[in-house]
């Protein structure tokens, strides 16, 4: 079969990936953003957006169980979520696993949820997570949301883009303030940030951003594939400090009570994977402990 190379572009001219394309099963300008998906040997589907790989068929799930059952599990019974992008469904998938009363899901691009659900529904159980009584997909902005709602969570998840872009907007200061205001007090934040290694600024940001808004706030790394070079981290923030360092003990518990068959967290990971070495400290700051005053 013939292949053509693809070349992404995250990091310009300095460091690249690629892979053989096998089929271009998918290709479409939304209003936001160039959305591709294409067929490879190596990592299955792939969702590309703007020139920049996404997420794929064969690690998404490495990426999107830690990502959403870390703070779903130190949270001690979240009913109340929300989402911020995720438009594969991989995100809305894993939180379904929980006991929750309601999911919100905010993405602004309904091509890209659309699309996935035709090309790529191994992520989103071929679209039946929007059917879920429990899920409200909404397609809009954000911030226009987040503003608009008040709503409140015990759980919030940005399973944003890398901040290039539509997606930049979801890594400033006033998007993180939103964040804040709409978590409960006793809940968790999580968000994607980055390969630290080439993109330590994201993880820097993050950190101190949720620490100046009083937040107890630190990273856990995970390693995927997909995205070059090395371990990508995720930010967590909370203000409850047993959310913030929960016990093996609380995390098996719950981990028993949820009952779902999952491929890559464990409750050992949990706790293992906020064990940093000194140079992803030296870009996160410590783990504080208490908030900032």
């Amino acid at each position: 079969m013939a292949s053509r190379q693809f070349i992404e572009n995250l990091h310009g001219d300095s460091a690249y990936q690629g892979f053989a394309v096998e089929a271009d099963l998918y290709s479409s300008e939304s209003a936001y953003q160039r959305i591709e998906i294409v067929q490879t040997q190596r990592f299955g589907r792939v969702l590309i957006l703007d020139g920049i790989v996404q997420t794929t068929e064969r690690d998404e799930f490495m990426y999107h169980e830690m990502l959403v059952h870390v703070p779903m599990f130190a949270c001690e019974s979240p009913r109340a979520v929300l989402i911020i992008g995720g438009g594969d469904g991989g995100s809305l998938r894993e939180v379904l696993k929980h006991d929750i009363e309601r999911v919100d899901m905010i993405e602004i691009d309904e091509q890209v949820v659309a699309s996935c659900i035709e090309h790529m529904p191994i992520l989103n159980d071929a679209g039946a997570v929007y059917d879920d009584p429990r899920a409200n997909l909404v397609v809009e902005d954000a911030f226009a949301y987040l503003r608009r709602e008040q709503s409140r969570y015990d759980v919030i998840i940005s399973d944003s883009t890398d901040p290039v872009g539509a997606g930049e907007i979801l890594f400033s200061k006033e998007f993180y303030q939103l964040c804040e205001a709409a978590l409960n007090q006793n809940g968790a934040l999580s968000l994607q940030n980055g390969v630290v290694f080439l993109q330590p600024e994201e993880a820097r940001g993050t950190m101190q951003a949720l620490r100046k808004l009083g937040l107890r706030a630190k990273c856990y790394q995970v390693a995927v594939p997909t995205y070059y070079g090395g371990s990508m981290v995720m930010g967590f923030g909370t203000r409850d400090a047993r959310v913030f360092d929960p016990s093996l003990e609380h995390l098996r518990l719950r981990f028993e009570r949820m009952g779902a068959s999952l491929r890559h967290y464990t409750p050992a990971h949990h706790l293992a994977s906020f064990v940093l070495p000194h140079w992803i400290h030296a870009i996160t700051g410590e783990c504080n402990d208490s908030p900032t005053t």
